[in-house]
C-alpha cells in the first residue's frame, strides 16, 4: 500500500510489548477490550497536518480495532480528512472499523475499506497484493 500510493508509513508501537505468542496475545486483547483500555503508545503521535488521505491498518480482534488502535484514534485528529481502513481478520472482516471511525470523525469522509484473513497475509503474500491493488485501484491510486 506504501508503495502504491508513495505515502509515509507510522507504526503504533505500544509502550509494553504484546506477547510473542498467538495464544497469550489474544487473552491481552480480550482483557483489554473488556476493559476499554486505552494502552500507551511508545512513539510519538504523528503531525497529520499535511495529509489530507490517512489509512488506518490494523488487525481485528472480535469485530474491533486493538484498543492501542483505539488510543491512537482518540488523541490523533482526522476530522475534515479521508480515512480508509485496512484490516487482517479471521472471520470479522473490517468489524465495526466504519462506525468506529465515522463516530470518532464526524467530519471525515470514511471510504470503502479492505480486509483480508491473516493468513492470507502469511501462506499467499503475492495474492493478498494483487488483492490490495484492485482495491486501490478502485479508490483511484
Amino acid at each position: 500500500m506504501q508503495e502504491k500510493t508513495k505515502g509515509d508509513a507510522y507504526k503504533i508501537v505500544p509502550q509494553k510489548d504484546y506477547p510473542n505468542s498467538y495464544d497469550a496475545t489474544t487473552k491481552v486483547a480480550q482483557r483489554e477490550q473488556d476493559e476499554n483500555a486505552r494502552p500507551a503508545i511508545k512513539n510519538a503521535l504523528p503531525n497529520v497536518k499535511k495529509y489530507s488521505t490517512v489509512f488506518i491498518g490494523a488487525p481485528i480482534w472480535w469485530g474491533e480495532y486493538p484498543m492501542i488502535v483505539r488510543t491512537f484514534i482518540d488523541n490523533v485528529n482526522l476530522n475534515g480528512k479521508t480515512v480508509i481502513q485496512f484490516t487482517t481478520a479471521e472471520g470479522s472482516g473490517l468489524g465495526n472499523t466504519a462506525e468506529t471511525l465515522r463516530k470518532a470523525y464526524p467530519k471525515a469522509k470514511v471510504r470503502e475499506g479492505f480486509t483480508t484473513e491473516g493468513n492470507n497475509v502469511k501462506n499467499d503474500p503475492s495474492s493478498v497484493r494483487s488483492d490490495v491493488n484492485k482495491w486501490l485501484n478502485g479508490l483511484g491510486y
